[in-house]
C-alpha cells in the first residue's frame, strides 16, 4: 500500500510542474530563517555571556590551556569552557584576571620584603661518655686480686671510695725492709736510706695513710686498698677476685656522667656550613618537651666513608644523670643568618632551567625570571629580578602562568639571552613557518 502511494505522489509532482517550484521556495525560506537564528543566537552567547559590552576572544578550559574553540561547549577533557574576554589581555603584555575569578581559584598574593634566612641543619646524634672524664683504678705493682667492691658494669662509685683490694707480694717485701730499717739505729746506717726505703713504698702504690700507719705500728700489711680517683659509674671491669693483675693493668674503669657528648652525624653536604661555637638545639625522643640548648664544641677530622657523614661534638650537663649513655638524640644546628629580599617558596615556578615568578604589575599579572638563593623553611631568597614592595602571586599562580604562555609572555620571556650571553638563532619554526596559536576547534 506504501509502495501505490508514492508511485501515486511522483506522478502528481511530475503533472504539476508549479508544485515543484513551491515547494523549493518554502525549503529556502526555512533554511534561511534557520540560519539567521542561528547565528543571531551564537552572538549573542559570545557577547551577553558576562556582560553584553564585553567581547569574547575564544573559549578554553584552564586545565589545557593549549585548546581554544570559537564556542561554549566542553574541551577535550569533558570540561566546561570558559570565555577569554578581549579585556583580560591587560595592558603593558600582562595577564589580567577577572576578581570573580581571582576569587574561585584562590588566588593569593604576597610582598616582597627584606629578611634574615637563619638555615639550619638537622642531624642524628647519640649520647656518649666524655672520654675526658674517665678514670682508670690501677695497681702499680703485680699482686693479686683479693676483694672487689663493684661486681657490675654501671654500679654508682663515689670519690675515694675502697674499689678493690690487691695483695702484692713485692710491695709485702717493702714494707718488711722499711721497718727493719725503722728499728735500727740512725748512727748505723747510711744518711737517707730509710727516706729512699719510703719513697720506694710510695711509688709500688702503697697510700701515704697506709705507710704512716706502717711506722707507728711496725706491722706490714699483707694487702692494701685501691680507691676510685673520682666519682662515677663502671663502665668496664678488668679483674675479678683471685686474678692477677699487672702494673698499669685497669681493675676498674669509671666514667663521671655528670658531663657528657652529644656526638652528631652531619651529612657530608652540610659540613661546610658547619663551624665550632655554632648555637645547636637537642631534642631527646625521651624528654620531647624538653629541647636543650648547646654550642658545637669540636668537629671531627674524619668522614665515615661509607655513609658519607661528619661527626660534630656538643657537650651537655647531666644533673641528675636524666641522659643515659647511647640515648637518641635530633639536633638542629643553626646556620650563618643572611638578609635580603625573601618570598614564600611557594610563589616560585621551577621549570628545571629557569625559575619563574608571577609579579602583579600594570593591572595585571607578569611572568618575572628570578634567581633564587637559599629556601629555608617555607622562605626563599631572591638575588635577582625582583624589587622591594613587589607583589608576588603564591597560590594559583599556574593558571596565570598558563594564560602567560597562551599570550605568549613566557616565550617572549625565554627568547631574552641571559646577561653575558649571545642571542641564539631562531628556532625553524620560527623564521618562516610560525606555528599556529590556535588549539583544536570545533
Amino acid at each position: 500500500m506504501i509502495r501505490n502511494r508514492l508511485i501515486t505522489i511522483v506522478r502528481t509532482v511530475r503533472d504539476r510542474p508549479a508544485l515543484i517550484t513551491g515547494f523549493a521556495l518554502l525549503l529556502a525560506l526555512v533554511s534561511g530563517f534557520a540560519g539567521y537564528m542561528l547565528a543571531a543566537g551564537s552572538r549573542g552567547e559570545q557577547t551577553t555571556a558576562d556582560s553584553p559590552d564585553r567581547r569574547i576572544l575564544y573559549w578554553y578550559d584552564p586545565m589545557v590551556p593549549g585548546e581554544r574553540y570559537p564556542g561554549p561547549g566542553k574541551s577535550s577533557m569533558g570540561m566546561e569552557l570558559i570565555p577569554k574576554y578581549a579585556d583580560e589581555a591587560g595592558a603593558g603584555g600582562a595577564v589580567r584576571v577577572s576578581a570573580e575569578v581571582r576569587q574561585n581559584l584562590g588566588v593569593r598574593t604576597a610582598r616582597v620584603a627584606f629578611g634574615n634566612l637563619s638555615p639550619s641543619i638537622s642531624a642524628v646524634g647519640r649520647v656518649e661518655v666524655d672520654e675526658r672524664r674517665i678514670a682508670e683504678v690501677q695497681t702499680l705493682t703485680p699482686g693479686f686480686v683479693e676483694q672487689l667492691a663493684v661486681r657490675a658494669v654501671g654500679e654508682p662509685v663515689g670519690r675515694g671510695m675502697r674499689v678493690a683490694t690487691v695483695y702484692s707480694p713485692e710491695l709485702y717485701g717493702a714494707q718488711q725492709e722499711y721497718v727493719a730499717l725503722l728499728n735500727i739505729r740512725s748512727s748505723a746506717i747510711t744518711p737517707g736510706l730509710k727516706q729512699a726505703a719510703r719513697q720506694r713504698l710510695a711509688l709500688l702504690g702503697l697510700p701515704q695513710g697506709a705507710i704512716r700507719s706502717l711506722e707507728r705500728s711496725g706491722e706490714p700489711q699483707r694487702s692494701y686498698a685501691v680507691f676510685a680517683p673520682r666519682s662515677g659509674v663502671v663502665t668496664a671491669i678488668g679483674a675479678r677476685p683471685g686474678a692477677k693483675v699487672e702494673p698499669g693493668q685497669s681493675i676498674v674503669t669509671l666514667a663521671d656522667i655528670s658531663q657528657v657528648w652529644v656526638v652528631a652525624e652531619v651529612p657530608e653536604a652540610s659540613m661546610g656550613q658547619v663551624r665550632v661555637g655554632q648555637p645547636a638545639v637537642i631534642n631527646f625522643p625521651a624528654y620531647a618537651e624538653e629541647p636543650r640548648p648547646g654550642r658545637i664544641d669540636y668537629i671531627f677530622p674524619t668522614l665515615d666513608l661509607e655513609a658519607r657523614t661528619g661527626r660534630v661534638r656538643v657537650t651537655l650537663a647531666n644533673p641528675g644523670v636524666r641522659l643515659k649513655i647511647g640515648m637518641f638524640a635530633q639536633l638542629s644546628i643553626a646556620g650563618t643568618p643572611t638578609g635580603g629580599l625573601v618570598v614564600p617558596a611557594e610563589a616560585v615556578i621551577s621549570t628545571g632551567k629557569r625559575n619563574v615568578v608571577i609579579v602583579q604589575r600594570n593591572n595585571g599579572f607578569i611572568p618575572v625570571e628570578v634567581e633564587p638563593g637559599r629556601t629555608v623553611g617555607d622562605m626563599t631568597e631572591i638575588r635577582r629580578g625582583l624589587a622591594p614592595n613587589d607583589i608576588v602571586v603564591v597560590s594559583g599562580q599556574f593558571l596565570i602562568d598558563s594564560e602567560a604562555s597562551l599570550a605568549g609572555l613566557i616565550e617572549r620571556l625565554r627568547r631574552v639571552p641571559p646577561s653575558g650571553s649571545k642571542p641564539s638563532a631562531p628556532a625553524p619554526a620560527e623564521r618562516g613557518n610560525p606555528q599556529p596559536a590556535a588549539g583544536p576547534t570545533r
